[in-house]
């Protein structure tokens, strides 16, 4: 039996509908993979745990923490950390194949990566958020959905004392995407709670 012309426009909306929610699914996975389930993340058995070998050389590297979420899919966050100043300067979650873990992650020529006992990781990470907050530096707003991973690894296994900041004072290093309002603001934040001569920094350099 053919369709109305009402019926056949109440079918084509819905397929369009349906259309849609697929795209903003695709969206919302980000370029790497697919979303995270985090309750099945947390108990997802630990895959690696990696650190960027010139961390405390640069000031600046990556924490990735990797879990075993189904078949060959791993699920990973990493941490972009600043360990002279600022603390968790961003993090990323996704799910993505075995393959473009290592393609894609490990091997990507971001970082050369380590090998780091797993509750070592967590304490970093999580001491390096305490370092930056005693300066006023909260972490990037993603960190509390990303954090998530660390489930139920325990940072008092780990004996390792890192120490932050560089020379015994917070060294702000400024970055590519920092804007002169950026650095002031950062720099207004290092002096009260430091003194003008509490810590160290790189001049940011403006063109123009």
């Amino acid at each position: 039996m053919a369709l109305s012309e009402k019926q056949r426009q109440k079918k084509l909306a819905k397929k369009t509908a349906k259309r849609k929610e697929r795209l903003l699914d695709k969206k919302s996975t980000g370029e790497l993979g697919a979303k995270i389930n985090q309750s099945s993340l947390m108990s997802s058995p630990i895959h690696e745990c990696l650190i960027s070998e010139t961390l405390f050389d640069m000031g600046m590297g990556h924490v990735i923490i990797s879990r075993r979420v189904s078949g060959d899919r791993i699920g990973f966050c990493m941490f972009l950390l600043d360990v002279y100043c600022l603390g968790v300067k961003n993090a990323f979650a996704s799910t993505v194949t075995m393959a473009e873990y290592e393609r894609k992650i490990v091997h990507s020529g971001i970082n050369q990566f380590v090998d780091i006992q797993c509750a070592c990781a967590v304490k970093l990470v999580e001491d390096a958020v305490a370092y930056a907050k005693g300066l006023g530096f909260s972490p990037q707003k993603d960190y509390g959905g990303a954090k998530k991973i660390f489930g139920d690894i325990n940072p008092k296994d780990c004996s390792t004392e890192y120490t932050f900041g560089k020379d015994g004072k917070p060294y702000f290093i400024t970055g590519p995407h920092d804007t002169l309002a950026t650095c002031k603001k950062i720099m207004d934040t290092l002096t009260k709670s430091c003194g003008s001569d509490g810590f160290h920094f790189t001049a940011p350099v403006f063109e123009g």
